[in-house]
């Protein structure tokens, strides 16, 4: 019975150092911060398909200024968190070439993206649509007035 006792408590005393054992997926390095009330948002790998500076910063939404991504196959769009909205997208006006896929990504939840996709999602959640004709497509998100974007598909 000591035994035991003894078993159990040299147990709950390892357990805080063997909490963040055997993990394969740990590269050793700290894991990225961000700045309190600012969301980083990343440049693309090529092309010129850059967010406005206004963009995840305070708007206005869509950005007044067009980010040309055209040739592109692929551009993605990052639902982020806005300091005077609550919430935006970046890029928010985007002009592409028919054919292109844009994929947005929730890089904050609690988005929705009418009128492509109406439910509301949890950030890592993604939707990707592919536009084969022309014309502007204007999109919000129903639950924050204010955030909206545009495609534009040439």
């Amino acid at each position: 019975m000591h035994f035991r006792r003894l078993l159990a408590g040299l147990f709950l005393c390892m357990t805080p150092f063997l909490a963040g054992c055997g993990s394969s997926s740990s590269s050793g390095a700290p894991p990225p911060t961000a700045t309190p009330g600012m969301t980083p948002v990343r440049a693309p790998t090529s092309g010129g398909c850059l967010p406005a500076k206004t963009d995840g910063n305070g708007g206005p939404y869509p950005a007044a200024i067009s980010s040309s991504c055209t040739g592109m196959k692929a551009v993605e769009v990052d639902i982020v968190s806005d300091p005077k909205i609550t919430g935006g997208f970046a890029p928010s006006n985007i002009t592409i070439s028919r054919g292109t896929t844009v994929t947005w990504v929730w890089k904050s939840g609690g988005h929705n993206l009418a009128p492509f996709h109406t439910a509301i999602e949890d950030t890592g959640f993604r939707y990707s649509q592919t536009f084969t004709t022309r014309g502007d497509y204007q999109y919000q998100c129903q639950v924050h007035p204010g955030q909206y974007g545009i495609v534009h598909v040439k």
